[in-house]
């Protein structure tokens, strides 16, 4: 969309002057709203139920979608709200009681169920992409208005395409609150019978007195030692969010997933702009999105399933390995013009490998926070987590803003490269153990 977005506000909204490295601002903000608010999701959730948090959230967010239709005819700092923070706080609050929701029903393979429902949440744009196209664009127009500024991004000043942007915004709203209101009412917890989880104590919760965490206050007081051997089958399996917060642990994967969100953000973002440098062919570039969905949602899954069958630090490793790849040879990536359809054929194989990779962060770090920290606040614990994509997005939008026209695309695939590489270390140093002793 942010090609489309970017064309219509410099042409019929305000500034005139608009570039990508600043409309960027729009999705960061999507970041940062669901980094804010996805904690509180899960606080709503232990008041009103999965099902009722996810419609609300849902619903905040298609209002602000619909809400653009009136916004990106005045200015970006009104879409700012509407479709960046409105849309991100809305996705925030219905993102992680479903996850919660699901590991109930399946304990014993939390991850391959994270990456399940969230291969939902990442291929939807396989679709919308097509939509998006198909709605704007129907005649595959290309992009030809360059920014004295910066000769490589290209821009639309097409009426037949223009006079269509803020109706579907319209179009867009409504049908995500008809298929989120079908969703949620989808959503129910399982039986207690049910939700038995074989990991019963979380690692953290299960040191010996004396270790590191002792001061989580989570052994049960045990002034009469006759009464110790009950007290110790007791204690509780999960660490509330309180608890987690005076762990290492918890800061290790919070700056695991800032560093990875960087990369993320920019690549997500600003992919079509990269590619549009490169092929004129909007039904192609929109083909790419489709299919980079298709990998966005069947790489999930598999990570999340990687992650029960080794570890989690063995797939954040491997995840990390294979975005490094990706991203630093997706310059390699020639001219149409130079190399005809090999220039496709590697566009289209190498987004949808750094799409495929980097969509495992997703299902990874719900399922390393609920095996490090148990499974009763998962919701809450994961959302404390994911404030790090709060800083990521508002991080990640200062630095394509300000270092995209000094450092170039190859400058900026090596920065976002070198966060991911960050990321991957620290992984190697994660060493939470299970109760058989080995990595979560």
């Amino acid at each position: 969309m942010n090609p489309y977005l970017t064309s219509y506000i410099r042409l019929r909204s305000s500034p005139p002057d608009l570039t990508y490295k600043v409309s960027v601002w729009v999705f960061s903000l999507q970041g940062a709203g669901q980094g804010l608010s996805m904690f509180v999701g899960g606080y709503i959730s232990r008041r009103i139920g999965p099902r009722w948090t996810a419609l609300l959230g849902g619903w905040f967010m298609s209002a602000g979608v619909v809400l653009t239709y009136f916004t990106v005819t005045h200015s970006i700092y009104a879409i700012l709200v509407t479709y960046g923070l409105m849309f991100g706080l809305g996705i925030g609050i219905a993102y992680a009681p479903p996850l919660a929701c699901a590991m109930k029903w399946m304990p014993e393979r939390k991850g391959l169920v994270n990456g399940l429902v969230l291969a939902g949440f990442g291929g939807g744009s396989f679709i919308f992409d097509q939509v998006q196209t198909a709605y704007l664009n129907p005649n595959n127009l290309s992009p030809h208005v360059e920014d004295p500024d910066d000769p490589s991004s290209k821009y639309f000043d097409d009426d037949e395409i223009l006079d269509k942007v803020p109706t579907c915004f319209l179009l867009l709203g409504g049908t995500y609150a008809a298929i989120q209101l079908i969703g949620a009412l989808m959503i129910v917890d399982p039986p207690e019978k049910l939700q038995a989880d074989p990991e019963e104590v979380a690692p953290l919760a299960q040191k010996p007195e004396g270790s590191q965490n002792d001061d989580l206050d989570i052994q049960e007081d045990s002034r009469d030692e006759r009464f110790a051997p009950k007290v110790a089958q007791v204690r509780p399996r999960s660490l509330s969010p309180g608890q987690m917060l005076k762990t290492r642990e918890f800061y290790m994967l919070w700056f695991m997933f800032f560093m990875n969100g960087n990369a993320v953000l920019f690549i997500s973002t600003l992919w079509k702009a990269f590619g549009q440098t490169k092929i004129e062919d909007d039904h192609f570039l929109a083909l790419v999105g489709a299919f980079s969905a298709v990998l966005n949602a069947v790489g999930r899954p598999f990570w999340g399933w990687l992650a029960d069958r080794f570890s989690f630090k063995v797939s954040l490793m491997g995840l990390c390995t294979s975005m490094i790849f990706f991203i630093m040879t997706l310059f390699a990536v020639p001219d149409e013009a130079d190399a005809g359809v090999g220039s496709k054929v590697m566009f289209f194989i190498w987004v949808c490998g750094i799409f495929g990779s980097f969509c495992g962060n997703f299902s990874l770090f719900p399922t390393a926070t609920a095996k490090t920290f148990g499974p009763d606040y998962v919701a809450v614990n994961y959302g404390l987590v994911f404030t790090s994509g709060l800083v990521s997005s508002i991080t990640g939008g200062i630095i394509t803003s300000a270092l995209m026209s000094a450092l170039g695309w190859f400058g900026m695939f090596s920065l976002v490269s070198s966060m991911t590489a960050v990321s991957g270390i620290i992984a190697f140093l994660f060493n939470a153990k299970n109760a058989e002793g080995r990595d979560v």
